[in-house]
């Protein structure tokens, strides 16, 4: 993934952590990823769930109608779309990732097909 990077500087990476706890420590770790990224002129975006707030699945993005999909959601939708790869922050759990990241993670599928990723944890 680093070497198309630096073949392709406007390369679009979204990079999702998954903590919303108030003590969270690995929100440093995702902003040094961000911030490197930065240094190589890459387009990143640090997606956390915290801003996004989106409800305990229920349904996928993709089963919700056009007027009725939350605002936040079809944002997230969009940019997921519209990334070029992704680079998951993540802190272990009781041996597993957040439930926050896997609760942001699995409201979309398609959208993240055939897209180069990597874990960070």
């Amino acid at each position: 993934m680093a070497d198309e990077i630096n073949k392709n500087n406007n390369a679009n990476i979204l990079i999702f952590y998954g903590s919303v706890r108030e003590s969270r420590e690995g929100i440093k770790a995702a902003r040094f990823v961000e911030a490197k990224l930065n240094e190589r002129q890459v387009r990143v975006e640090l997606i956390d769930p915290l801003e996004y707030d989106l409800p305990m699945l229920n349904k996928m993005h993709k089963e919700y109608t056009q007027k009725d999909v939350p605002e936040k959601m079809d944002e997230l939708s969009k940019k997921i779309n519209n990334a070029d790869g992704f680079i998951v922050v993540t802190g272990e759990y009781n041996h597993s990732i957040p439930p926050a990241l896997k609760n942001m993670l699995d409201h979309f599928q398609s959208e993240y097909m055939f897209k180069p990723s990597a874990i960070i944890s």
